[in-house]
């Protein structure tokens, strides 16, 4: 493998590339799903109570949205008022109805002081649901907000809202952890090589490892198994994993490669000796690693599951793609440009044999 990478490294990065780039094309159709009740084993006595209960009821009615309503000023509120109020909510598209609050068949249900009143709403969705997320952060909470009664403020809460904080929180963490870690990286790689065109390849090579990672665990889950989507932790663990040992695959590699580079050896020769000496150690520990989180996909539940196949193929594509063919490949290609702006100086061998000279008596 070494000799045909020094041979044809431009294949061979071509070959390796292209396989990185067609399994990231999956993250395109990537869906995060955060319905949690859709990841229990099937066979389980909750799995089927909520199948049970979504046979007979709207699948909001596992958790109801809340609707509180607050008296600004301390005046009692209005039970007609919020009827009416109450009912606006109901015609909200992807609203199964409105629970009664009492025996008697009102709609909320006020504090003593009827200074504060909760109204709960049942979906047509699974409270979970993107399409339940969606609906209460945009249609349902729009019309809470500008219908409320004058006077009073409202709040939509529950199981549902809080999923929704949740979206967006994780959203904001992806879009700053994502860059953050990958710059200290960068800057890492950057002191230890004292070169900027190698942490750059590094770093490009890992970021498409990652997407491959994700692109396989689409194509599986959602391609075949199902799946309505990933689960919506998956992506910022998988980028934790596989770009920390990715890197330390790739750290491996390039240290190799660049002792060969000070020691006077043709690029492409060196691309065949590091595959050569260090390949096996990158591949033994890619197939353990990657075969204990593998064992994971035995666990049943769809969070495990993803996550060990996702973890598993993200090691794979690293050690065996990544480091042992993309990254020589490329470096090969490169030259002594990888090492820009450093100049690598190339070691005088030391001598292995000396002539001693005879000491007279």
């Amino acid at each position: 493998l070494g000799r045909f990478t020094a041979r044809r490294p431009a294949l061979v990065a071509v070959a390796s590339g292209a396989v990185m780039v067609a399994l990231a094309l999956g993250t395109l159709g990537m869906k995060v799903d955060y319905d949690a009740f859709s990841q229990l084993p099937k066979g389980t006595e909750s799995a089927r109570a909520v199948k049970d209960l979504q046979a007979g009821f709207p699948a909001g009615a596992l958790n109801p949205t809340t609707v509180f309503v607050r008296s600004t000023d301390g005046t009692p509120l209005d039970p007609a008022e919020l009827t009416q109020y109450a009912g606006k909510l109901a015609k909200v598209d992807g609203v199964g109805a409105v629970l009664p609050a009492d025996a008697k068949g009102g709609l909320a249900l006020l504090n003593p002081d009827k200074t504060v009143a909760q109204i709960n709403v049942v979906l047509n969705g699974a409270p979970y649901a993107t399409a339940s997320l969606d609906l209460v952060d945009g249609k349902l909470k729009d019309v809470a907000h500008a219908d409320a009664p004058a006077g009073t403020t409202a709040l939509v809460g529950g199981v549902t809202s809080s999923y929704t904080d949740i979206r967006a929180a994780n959203t904001r963490d992806l879009s700053v952890i994502f860059p953050v870690a990958g710059g200290l990286i960068a800057i890492i790689l950057a002191l230890l090589l004292r070169s900027l065109i190698a942490p750059l390849v590094l770093m490009l090579a890992v970021v498409l490892s990652f997407f491959s990672s994700i692109g396989a665990t689409v194509f599986v889950f959602q391609g075949m198994a199902g799946h309505a989507g990933v689960t919506f932790s998956l992506p910022i663990m998988l980028y934790l994993f596989v770009v920390a040992i990715g890197t330390d695959y790739n750290i491996l590699m390039i240290a190799r490669l660049r002792e060969e580079a000070e020691r006077g050896t043709d690029p492409r020769e060196a691309a065949d000796l590091a595959i050569e000496h260090g390949g096996p150690s990158v591949a033994s520990a890619g197939l353990i690693l990657a075969g204990t989180f593998s064992s994971l996909m035995l666990a049943g539940m769809a969070l495990l599951t993803e996550m060990g196949f996702s973890v598993a193929a993200g090691i794979v594509v690293s050690a065996f793609v990544m480091s042992i063919f993309l990254v020589p490949s490329v470096t090969a290609l490169l030259g002594k440009w990888a090492w820009w702006p450093r100049k690598i100086k190339v070691r005088q061998p030391a001598a292995e044999d000396r002539e001693l000279e005879s000491v007279g008596s």
